[in-house]
């Protein structure tokens, strides 16, 4: 085909829409499809009705051809991204024509998708479907959804509430163990013990224990929890990606000193040396882990899911907000060392100023650490305006991660649904 004149008007037809333009318009930008039009003739020019036609999407194409008039790209509002990237990979237009109003259109698809993605990862993990094989309904199969998947059932999710019970009930009986209402006085052989803690360690230790119906209750509530952890064991599908688990790995160690602890609670007083009662005092101690059953519970609420999420893909929100305050508790704790150093204060160094800053910037305004001179107060001031204002610029984009994460939740939810 010969080159079209500069004047003439160039009819192009896009999925039935017919567009007329100047051929010089089409020279906006030279490395596009439409730039070099006559080389389509081949394909897309029809002779019936002298036009060149392409079978892509009419609405969008409007939008670009008024770019080639404007000369710089304009994207609808109420349209995908990713579709209008695929039409201007199409044109061979680049995005670097897109127009600055538009760069939140074009580029919020990216992190739509990659928000998708995390969350669909999420499933993988969590949803029952999703990790057995298909076609599997064997015995472990089902018990293993039973146990892991709440919402596998009716009956998996009045087995997780019922677990959540006993461990919030597990919990409960340590904090109650250490009232002194439900203490008991020790038999006088375990008070030979208890005094020999106190002259190896130099520590005062508690010349009381926990009430029995205390222990028994807690004793029952592990019996269950523990025979729940082992059964889950047997019937997980992988069992090296279930014990690789932090959380379990805490939740095993926690059980495991539990009844190590508790076997050394009931022979406390044929503990006769050192050693043995380091090994109590070690394991006394390592109950902690406890605490990380709660986690447990979490698996019934998305929200800390979707908290993860949250906190993993804001990685540099959070380098941000660390730096900030690093760099903001320094210079006002040093600042505010120096306007004390001549006045009697507390703050007698810089490390007290430090974390006189880091509680005035995080708004705690816990201690009893405050300065006293006319100045001091000054840069008080200054610090506590900079905690408001400055650190509370990345916490709102955190914030926005996790209503995105929440709402894509939902629906992601629904639409996975559909598959089965």
């Amino acid at each position: 085909m010969e080159p079209i004149p500069e004047d003439s008007i160039v009819r192009i037809n896009v999925g039935g829409i017919r567009f007329q333009c100047y051929r010089k318009a089409l020279n906006t930008f030279p490395d596009s499809k439409l730039a070099s039009i006559e080389k389509l003739a081949t394909e897309c020019y029809r002779n019936d009705s002298n036009e060149f036609f392409f079978d892509r999407n009419p609405l969008l194409f409007a939008f670009i051809l008024d770019g080639y008039r404007k000369g710089l790209l304009h994207l609808p509002k109420d349209h995908c991204g990713i579709t209008y990237k695929e039409e201007l990979e199409f044109w061979n237009l680049s995005a670097r024509w897109v127009a600055p109003c538009c760069w939140e259109t074009l580029y919020k698809c990216d992190s739509d998708v990659e928000t998708m993605k995390q969350l669909l990862i999420s499933f993988k993990r969590t949803n029952e479907k999703m990790l057995v094989k298909e076609g599997s309904d064997d015995l472990k199969t089902r018990l293993w959804q039973f146990l892991e998947i709440p919402n596998s059932s009716k009956h998996a999710m009045v087995w997780s509430m019922f677990i959540s019970a006993i461990i919030l009930a597990s919990t409960l009986m340590q904090a109650l163990a250490s009232l002194p209402s439900f203490q008991v006085e020790p038999s006088e052989v375990e008070k030979e013990t208890l005094k020999r803690y106190t002259k190896w360690y130099n520590m005062p230790f508690g010349l009381t224990k926990p009430h029995p119906s205390i222990l028994y209750a807690d004793f029952c509530c592990h019996v269950i929890l523990s025979i729940e952890f082992i059964v889950e064991f047997v019937v997980c599908p992988n069992r090296r990606s279930f014990m690789l688990s932090p959380v379990r790995i805490i939740v095993f160690v926690s059980y495991v000193s539990y009844w190590i602890d508790i076997m050394l609670e009931l022979n406390l007083d044929k503990l006769a040396n050192s050693h043995a009662l380091n090994v109590y005092v070690v394991f006394k101690y390592m109950t902690i882990l406890m605490l990380g059953r709660l986690f447990y519970i979490t698996k019934q609420v998305p929200a800390f899911k979707i908290l993860g999420l949250t906190f993993r893909s804001s990685k540099q929100e959070l380098k941000i907000l660390v730096f900030m305050l690093g760099v903001l508790v320094f210079g006002f704790g040093y600042t505010l060392f120096i306007t004390e150093l001549l006045q009697e204060s507390e703050i007698n160094n810089v490390f007290v100023a430090m974390y006189w800053a880091l509680i005035t910037l995080t708004t705690v305004g816990y201690g009893r650490y405050v300065p006293t001179s006319v100045l001091g107060h000054v840069v008080a001031g200054a610090c506590a305006l900079c905690g408001v204002l400055v650190l509370a610029l990345p916490i709102g984009v955190i914030a926005s991660a996790f209503y995105t994460f929440y709402y894509n939740h939902k629906y992601a939810s629904k639409h996975l649904a559909l598959a089965f």
